[in-house]
C-alpha cells in the first residue's frame, strides 16, 4: 500500500487484438477485462468500449475517487453523486485532439447545511484529481450540489429501461 511520502507510481494495462477492431485491455489486481473497438465515428464497429469513451471515464472516475477521498478525510456525508461528462474532439494541425471537456459532477446532498462544506470539497476535487490534471485540453467543470433526493434508478437501470422504451 502506497503512502503519503511516495513520489512515484506505476500503474500497467496489457492489450491483446482480438480480431478487425477489438481488442481486451487487462490489468493485474484488477476485476474483469474491458472490452475495446474503434468509434463509429472512425469507422469502427463501436460495440465495445472505444478510447475515447475510456478516456471520458477515467475523468468522470477521477473526479468521483478525489471527491470521494476528500469527502473521507473531512468526515463529510452526501448521499449520491453523479457525473457526466462530454468530450469534443476536433482535428487541431493535422490531427485529431480532446479540446474541450465538460464535466457535469452532481453531488447530493441530506440538507442545506451541508452546501458550504460540499462546495470546499468540490474546488478540492477540481484543483487535485490525478486524470484532469494530466490533460491539455480545455476543462469545464459544471457541477451541482443539490438537496433534492437523487433519482432512484442507476445508470445501468435507466439505459435498460430507455432501451426498452425504444430511446
Amino acid at each position: 500500500m502506497a503512502n503519503k511520502t511516495d513520489k512515484k507510481f506505476l500503474f500497467e494495462a496489457k492489450l491483446n487484438w482480438l480480431s478487425e477492431d477489438r481488442g481486451i485491455v487487462l490489468a493485474h489486481s484488477v476485476n474483469g477485462p474491458v472490452y475495446v473497438s474503434t468509434p463509429t465515428q472512425f469507422g469502427g464497429s463501436g460495440k465495445d468500449w472505444s478510447p475515447e469513451h475510456l478516456f471520458l471515464g477515467a475523468v468522470s472516475s477521477c473526479y468521483m475517487s478525489t471527491f470521494l477521498a476528500f469527502a473521507k478525510k473531512n468526515k463529510f456525508s452526501f448521499t449520491h453523486l453523479e457525473c457526466n461528462v462530454i468530450g469534443e474532439v476536433e482535428l487541431v494541425e493535422g490531427r485529431y485532439k480532446f479540446t474541450q471537456i465538460n464535466v457535469y459532477p452532481s453531488i447530493y446532498i441530506a440538507d442545506e447545511s451541508m452546501r458550504e462544506t460540499a462546495n470546499e470539497l468540490v474546488l478540492k476535487t477540481q484543483h487535485y484529481c490525478l486524470i484532469s490534471n494530466s490533460i491539455n485540453a480545455n476543462i469545464i467543470y459544471h457541477t451541482q450540489v443539490k438537496t433534492e433526493h437523487h433519482p432512484q434508478h442507476t445508470f445501468r437501470e435507466r439505459t435498460e429501461d430507455n432501451a426498452l422504451s425504444g430511446v
